[in-house]
């Protein structure tokens, strides 16, 4: 029996092997996705051609930024390359405190709303949709770059005071994304790795407003990914926040998959594909990917993605190929369970 994406998503949430392991793919449309209307279009055909079974808005990198006076260079994202800020909203520490509640239905989270109310529009219910958002300490090291290390330890007080503005607007983003109909988050978080903060500063200035969002939209969401960025992650101190899946560099960092599963988290595993190998073509490897992460979680649980942002240019037929990997390891699978 065929499986809405709808059923298939929820059945693998709830640990039930499904009809097909459900996958998905994302990039940015750097072209398109400071337009509204033509980045839900991207989105959406992004979506209906590669026959998603959920969809993450495809939104720039730098959104929860743009209405904070930051300036920013996307011209190299179209290269392969990522955003970057010109100039940073936040130099001296008494900056922090000149940060004001925004307005999230204007300026640049306006737009990604609209956007999504666009996309949602088109996609009619078939799949759920995830919206992205990062994590407050995420947005304040964009706002900040180098500068927030130095004021973390100079006037912790002052960051302390602009994160829960930052917790504050995330969540009123949030929670009016999901009121459009998403179905949760994409949680990304940047700065969870200890190449980018120690453990207790991570404790003290990340995790508390981190359960401020998640915590504030629990009732009105079902589908809440965790995305732990980067290498040599903090895995330990959030496996237990309360998503239903967890995304990370899987191959490529710890945790190791059996790692993960021993953990007993009670969440998906939301990855297993090497997005350079997708950008790079590497479909025997991206095969085996696929094949490994089945066989290791035997089917349960898993959804798999690439384990961040697929960076451009990209190949469409290498992503057609994985699509009809997913396919045929997930059509070997229920032949092997029906023996």
């Amino acid at each position: 029996m065929m499986l809405t994406k709808m059923e298939r998503v929820r059945r693998t949430i709830n640990g039930e092997l499904t009809d097909k392991i459900p996958f998905s793919l994302w990039t940015h449309c750097s072209d398109v996705d400071l337009d509204a209307q033509k980045l839900a279009e991207a989105t959406y055909a992004f979506y209906h051609k590669l026959d998603l079974d959920f969809v993450k808005n495809m939104s720039n990198g730098m959104f929860s930024i743009e209405d904070w006076n930051s300036n920013i260079d996307f011209s190299q994202v179209p290269l392969g390359g990522v955003a970057r800020v010109t100039k940073h909203a936040i130099e001296q520490p008494e900056d922090w405190l000149s940060l004001n509640a925004l307005d999230v239905e204007q300026g640049a989270l306006g737009r990604e709303l609209r956007s999504l109310s666009l996309l949602l529009a088109m996609v009619k219910g078939e799949a759920p949709v995830l919206v992205t958002v990062f994590s407050p300490l995420t947005t304040a090291e964009k706002l900040a770059g180098d500068k927030l290390k130095e004021h973390m330890k100079s006037d912790p007080d002052k960051v302390k005071s602009a994160l829960a503005v930052i917790a504050d607007s995330t969540i009123r983003y949030a929670k009016l994304a999901l009121e459009l109909g998403c179905a949760g988050v994409f949680f990304a978080s940047q700065m969870s790795s200890y190449d980018h903060a120690t453990l207790a500063e991570y404790q003290e200035f990340g995790v508390a407003y981190d359960l401020q969002v998640l915590q504030a939209i629990q009732g009105a969401s079902w589908f809440n990914v965790m995305h732990i960025h980067g290498n040599n992650i903090m895995f330990d101190l959030l496996k237990d926040y309360p998503v239903q899946g967890i995304s990370w560099h899987v191959w490529e960092t710890d945790p190791t998959v059996e790692a993960f599963l021993t953990a007993q988290t009670g969440k998906s595993i939301v990855g297993g594909l090497q997005r350079f190998n997708i950008t790079n073509n590497m479909r025997s490897e991206l095969k085996q990917e696929i094949e490994d992460m089945v066989k290791l979680t035997g089917g349960k649980k898993l959804f798999i993605a690439p384990g961040c942002v697929i960076r451009a240019p990209f190949d469409w037929d290498t992503l057609l190929f994985i699509k009809e990997t997913v396919a045929s390891v997930s059509s070997g699978l229920a032949s092997a369970a029906r023996v």
